[in-house]
């Protein structure tokens, strides 16, 4: 089985991290196993290789969880994830959190590093791997990670094997900016007048930085919005930060404080985006933080004939 010898290799190697010596007997036993998943019943490559390396340890009397038995996964980058079901680590950076829809769901967003971006979840089922204070604007090491794919769409997902450590140097990350014209369907949860932590400038929950715990959190305005692209069924997550939600509300974060002062609720705030923009006609820049988002550089509104004929001239405008 000399097209398997680099898989074998790698199972032994694994086995022996474990304290397990294998025989010509049985390391002739583990390539045919190891053929029969691959070859006949197709199993994913990183799979067959669990499964072999968990019988050999059963049969040798270790009872331990594979990952375990020798270490982390290859370290790769985000580009580099390019087959399913392979197990992985990274290091990267926590560019976006989304509301979860679903109560099976802990945590689910778009991590980020130098070479571009990549949706994640971690389901509540294994919500123990993720650590206190997980934020937007964090870097972490994702160890043992699973990647999938969907619709030509890869993700990595947390497992019981999975761990996910805070670092103290912080990850670059590669965004593409794009041009897109279409209309905005929905204002998300978390728009509005938020406060942000003044050592992180992650956005505060309940007034506490998952960071820096409770702090006196400096005001903020964002727009999260649901955006459709003319002429399609698709929908795009749109971030639209300070600077472009002032310019095109026309409201400072001053006089939204003062809005909200008066109405005591700072959902009016919110309540105003909803009015002003949902249901209107867009054309929208920004850096493409994966096929679904988009962080906001400028949004201008235009008419449904103007839009048309923008849509046609959709493309890549530059890079980061």
């Amino acid at each position: 089985m000399a097209e398997y010898k680099q898989e074998i290799e790698h199972i032994l190697s694994r086995l022996k991290s474990a304290g397990v010596e294998v025989n010509v007997k049985e390391e002739l036993e583990i390539t045919n196993r190891y053929a029969q998943l691959v070859k006949e019943w197709r199993v994913p490559t990183t799979e067959a290789a669990r499964t072999v390396i968990q019988a050999s340890l059963k049969a040798h009397g270790i009872e331990t969880r594979y990952w375990q038995t020798g270490g982390t996964a290859p370290m790769v980058t985000i580009d580099q994830v390019k087959a399913d079901n392979e197990w992985l680590s990274m290091k990267a950076k926590v560019v976006q959190l989304w509301d979860n829809r679903s109560d099976k769901v802990c945590k689910t967003g778009l991590i980020g590093d130098g070479t571009g971006v990549i949706k994640f979840t971690v389901f509540e089922k294994n919500s123990d791997i993720v650590p206190n204070g997980f934020q937007e604007g964090a870097s972490y090491l994702f160890e043992n990670m699973v990647s999938s794919v969907w619709q030509g769409q890869f993700s990595v997902k947390g497992n019981k094997n999975s761990k996910i450590t805070p670092l103290t140097e912080e990850i670059g990350v590669s965004r593409k900016t794009e041009a897109l014209t279409g209309v905005i369907t929905a204002i998300q949860s978390g728009s509005g007048l938020i406060k942000r932590c003044p050592e992180c400038n992650r956005a505060l929950t309940k007034g506490s930085c998952g960071e820096h715990g409770k702090v006196d959190g400096i005001f903020d305005l964002r727009i999260k919005a649901v955006f459709s692209p003319f002429g399609t069924d698709d929908q795009i997550d749109l971030i639209i930060g300070t600077e472009p939600t002032e310019k095109y509300m026309n409201l400072s974060i001053q006089e939204a404080r003062e809005l909200a002062a008066e109405a005591l609720d700072a959902g009016v705030v919110a309540d105003a985006m909803k009015k002003q923009i949902t249901g209107r006609y867009y054309k929208v820049t920004g850096a493409m933080l994966q096929s679904d988002s988009m962080l906001v550089e400028n949004i201008e509104p235009v008419n449904v004939c103007a839009a048309a004929s923008l849509a046609t001239a959709h493309k890549e405008i530059g890079g980061n």
